[in-house]
């Protein structure tokens, strides 16, 4: 009895620290959750090992990988159980794959930041236990995260991947990070060492009579050929890729194909076999149901008219390609909404589940737990101070994160706002009146103007900045094809002081456009004619002056004319997106509107650079 009570106040010192960690531990996983807190800390309590199966662990594993390219959600609700389960048994390795499957799940729903804090966890696991493999594996998911937006990162992850296994016997893994790292490669034009990685892939497939990925190998070099000018190369490795996907039933890579070889013919002036294989891309694209592959398909099409001057055929075209644009962003903005909300009722489930189960096993220990939690305070007022200030840190990041998300969705909604169908529309009119008119000049002069106007602005889509140069040449585009709608009505003048080195100054995209078009629309519309439109760039120390004078009614008659209940949607965002960029950065954005004497506005944006 007296050894008893001598050992009880240790046994609760030792239940205390146990507290502790995993406090520490879910707080660390970001698990606030009252059923997880409970259900971790009572497994954290308990002395003895919980056995279990690791081939369940093993069989959850894989069927959460399985599951990732059509629910996510559920990839990553089912990779946790097995966590969940390998954790009681301390089973290292099913641990690891557990988080890395998380990483993937969450990388397919674009949540690169927990795609990659689960890619790190399943790192140290696998790094315990020394398994290279499965090391390597966990870097080559991270070099595919990285794969669109991070080129260095990217390949630097597939190498690190290499280096771990290049004395291994996984020659299948090995092919796959040859491929990616080829891959890299040829999105950064750099073909010499794209295509050693591409023939390193493809002795690997050929030894292992890999037919899918040797035509897909075929593909892929076909076109670094076409690149290169090597069409003979090309359309003999691009042919051989079409008989391997028929004979295999392997479709998928067969629009590209077709579309490659078509893009070589009208290089070569063979415009019926262009047509040909552009025909047989759409047949195959629409089986498939790749819609992806139809838009590329379209734009070879419009290429083929355009260059054989068959303009109704090409302005065609060019009006599905706009409409396959609309209604492709629409169906992305609506997978993501559902495949998120699909995740998030599938965890409330879950939660509501083990909420039950902690409630009734708190009910059980309500004795044990209210002495737990008397010691548990004394720890926690000590690092109390520092969980503060840990969250205080946390919040700022948030803060800045959202702020960021906001920018960027800003930014998308004013690349949209300029896309909008009465723009794009009003430009497709104009060309037609010309061909109308048998004006073929001006058509081709306008025609060509307008791509190369929305080649311009699907590369700026790509970037947050843009140098100035390539600012200028946008809105040098953009002003030259309302001078053609406009004629005589408006003339336009753009000027840079010597002092202003466009290449090497960088400013937000979309800045400038929405204001000259809101210059152009309520200052110069409503005159007569002899509209003007003058855009004056001037860097002096560090800051760059950018004014756009028009001669038009004035802002403050505009604001008192009927129409003055207009607001412009596209200034607005443009305001909203600079007041966030003030916040998040030291050096800052102005912008102000005056109008000058009776008439004529000036609109001044100041850049700290």
């Amino acid at each position: 009895m007296v050894n008893s009570l001598k050992t009880k106040p240790i046994i609760l010192f030792l239940v205390a620290i146990s507290l502790f960690l995993a406090f520490v531990c879910l707080y660390n996983r970001k698990n606030s959750n009252y059923s997880e807190l409970v259900t971790g800390l009572f497994n954290r309590i308990s002395t003895n090992k919980i056995p279990g199966d690791t081939s369940r662990v093993n069989l959850l594993n894989k069927k959460a990988f399985d599951l990732r390219l059509t629910d996510p959600g559920k990839t990553i609700l089912i990779a946790d159980s097995a966590l969940h389960i390998a954790e009681k048994m301390n089973y290292p390795a099913g641990i690891g794959e557990a988080f890395r499957v998380k990483g993937v799940g969450y990388s397919y729903l674009n949540n690169t930041e927990f795609a990659i804090k689960n890619y790190i966890e399943a790192l140290n696991y696998f790094r315990k236990i020394g398994a290279p493999k499965r090391q390597a594996r966990v870097y080559n998911n991270i070099g595919n995260l990285y794969k669109q937006n991070d080129y260095k990162k990217s390949l630097g992850y597939f190498k690190n991947a290499l280096k771990l296994i290049e004395h291994l016997v996984d020659e299948e893994l090995k092919a796959g990070i040859f491929f990616n790292i080829a891959s890299i490669y040829q999105s950064n034009l750099q073909y010499t060492k794209a295509i050693y990685y591409y023939n390193r892939s493809n002795r690997i497939f050929l030894l292992r009579n890999d037919s899918s990925n040797i035509a897909m190998n075929l593909l892929n070099t076909g076109i670094i050929h076409f690149n290169l000018g090597q069409y003979s190369i090309s359309n003999f490795k691009l042919l051989k890729a079409i008989d391997i996907s028929k004979r295999k039933k392997f479709y998928s890579i067969l629009p590209a194909c077709y579309n490659t070889l078509a893009s070589i013919n009208i290089d070569k002036n063979e415009f019926n076999l262009a047509k040909k294989h552009i025909t047989n891309g759409f047949l195959f694209a629409k089986k498939l149901q790749d819609k992806n592959a139809e838009k590329d398909l379209l734009l070879t099409a419009y290429e083929l008219e355009y260059k054989r001057k068959n303009y109704f055929e090409a302005l065609k075209h060019l009006k599905q390609l706009y409409k396959y644009d609309s209604l492709a962003l629409s169906k992305q903005q609506s997978d993501n909404i559902g495949k998120t909300s699909t995740y998030y009722v599938q965890l409330h489930k879950l939660q509501e589940k083990e909420l039950i189960i902690a409630k009734q096993r708190y009910k059980e220990t309500i004795y044990w737990w209210i002495l737990t939690i008397i010691i548990a305070l004394v720890l926690l007022a000590i690092i109390t101070g520092f969980i503060i200030i840990h969250h205080l840190k946390k919040k700022r990041e948030k803060e800045e994160l959202e702020i960021n998300s906001r920018i960027n969705i800003l930014e998308q909604k004013a690349l949209q706002a300029f896309m909008n169908p009465h723009f794009i529309y009003n430009i497709l009119t104009t060309i037609q009146y010309f061909i109308g008119k048998q004006d073929n000049h001006s058509a081709n002069n306008t025609l060509s103007k307008f791509a190369k106007l929305m080649r311009k602005h699907l590369e700026i889509c790509m970037n947050n900045t843009i140098s100035l140069l390539e600012e200028i040449q946008y809105l040098d585009l953009y002003l030259s094809l309302e001078k053609i709608r406009f004629s005589k009505k408006m003339e336009y003048f753009i000027n840079i002081t010597p002092e202003t080195e466009e290449e090497e100054i960088f400013i937000p995209s979309m800045l400038i456009q929405p204001f000259i078009e809101n210059a152009i629309w309520h200052g110069l519309m409503p005159k007569e004619n002899g509209g003007f439109i003058k855009v004056d760039f001037n860097y002096i120390d560090n800051l760059l002056t950018i004014s756009i004078i028009d001669n038009g009614i004035g802002i403050l008659n505009s604001l008192n004319s009927k129409n003055s209940g207009h607001i412009s949607r596209g200034l607005e965002l443009i305001h909203e997106r600079v007041n966030l960029l003030n916040k998040l950065n030291e050096k800052q954005i102005t912008i102000s509107h005056t109008q000058m004497g009776d008439s004529g506005t000036k609109v001044l944006i100041t850049i700290e650079l």
